[in-house]
């Protein structure tokens, strides 16, 4: 190869070098300068005995209103985090939806998990409790209609692991029990802590609560778990969209609903808004993605706070407490604080 030659192919290879940097500039500009943002779609167990005449036929509901969302998001090009109970994994098994399953998973949502603990204002059946401490457990939670026993935390997890054989991701409330963490779940939304500022307790119904600064990390029973947080936006959409205008690039907000029809209107509000400020849907992210892409810092859970999670007794607890997780007997009576028991 002569001198000349050697000179063309190099002269090639730079050209092509600032090309390239300059496509990538390009591209970074066209990125808005705003915050990251994920959406999850809790989709709910609704295991008996309030719903033991109907769960089913819920689920067949609610798995109607999904493919709405989820055709409202790829029309935005907006992508989901859609967690999974084992009842739902039964139902679209059981209806030959498997293969829809796939499709939105190729689309670029994330299929993940979604389990309502022992703990939780409606249990789904599954847990790593001896089945007679769980029940003993349901029957002070919720005295006047406790579920039955579904099996343990593996067995949920063959369930839901249908949709998604690498599914390692979705919601666990561990927010109350360590033991409510199935092994493969490393990504989470659901700590009960905030990702900003001192680390601290924080509900979902609190707008801030979607503000994430960093990942948090703490080992759950010897695996090192990493945790978002949300807000419930059907509370209020306009919290919502001032939560995320007040944060920056470096920043991500999460939001969370249920595949119910009316906290789905006050999703496809949020889509439009986000929409409007990010047309390309360029900061759109699944949890997944922004963990493993590494596109917050990550801060580490202090022990002593690990140590406080254990939950506080029933019986020194005061009734009718929203947000507390827990469907006690006030609130089942008298209809209120949807939030621990729907």
């Amino acid at each position: 190869m002569n001198k000349k030659t050697i000179l063309i192919i190099g002269g090639i290879i730079i050209i092509i070098g600032i090309i390239g940097g300059v496509l990538f500039f390009l591209q970074k500009s066209a990125e808005p300068d705003i915050p990251y943002y994920f959406i999850a779609i809790h989709n709910e167990p609704w295991h008996e005995p309030s719903h033991t005449e109907g769960g089913e036929e819920r689920i067949a509901k609610e798995y109607l209103v999904l493919e709405e969302i989820v055709d409202k998001a790829d029309q935005y090009n907006i992508k989901l985090t859609l967690m999974f109970t084992a009842q739902w994994s039964d139902y679209i098994v059981t209806h030959n939806k498997l293969e829809k399953i796939s499709e939105w998973e190729k689309n670029g949502h994330e299929i993940a998990q979604h389990h309502h603990s022992v703990n939780h204002g409606n249990w789904d059946g599954y847990t790593d409790y001896p089945e007679d401490v769980a029940i003993e457990k349901r029957k002070k939670t919720k005295p006047l209609k406790y579920e039955s026993y579904l099996g343990t935390l593996d067995d949920f997890m063959n369930k839901v692991k249908r949709l998604n054989p690498d599914l390692n991701s979705g919601c666990s409330n561990a927010k109350n029990d360590n033991l409510s963490m199935p092994d493969e779940i490393i990504y989470d939304t659901c700590s009960g802590y905030a990702n900003f500022g001192e680390t601290q307790k924080l509900s979902d119904i609190n707008p801030g609560k979607g503000r994430n600064d960093y990942i948090l990390s703490f080992d759950v029973n010897g695996i090192k778990r990493y945790w978002l947080a949300h807000y419930q936006i059907y509370k209020d959409v306009e919290l919502a969209k001032n939560a995320y205008d007040n944060l920056t690039s470096s920043q991500a907000y999460g939001v969370v609903i249920h595949s119910f029809e009316d906290e789905a209107e006050k999703l496809y509000e949020f889509m439009q808004f986000l929409y409007e400020k990010d047309p390309s849907a360029n900061r759109s992210k699944t949890v997944s993605e922004i963990i493993e892409d590494r596109l917050l810092p990550e801060k580490t859970i202090l022990k002593k706070l690990i140590d406080e999670k254990t939950q506080i007794p029933y019986s020194s607890k005061k009734q009718g407490m929203c947000g507390d997780f827990i469907c006690d007997e006030f609130e089942e009576k008298n209809n209120v604080c949807p939030e621990d028991c729907n």
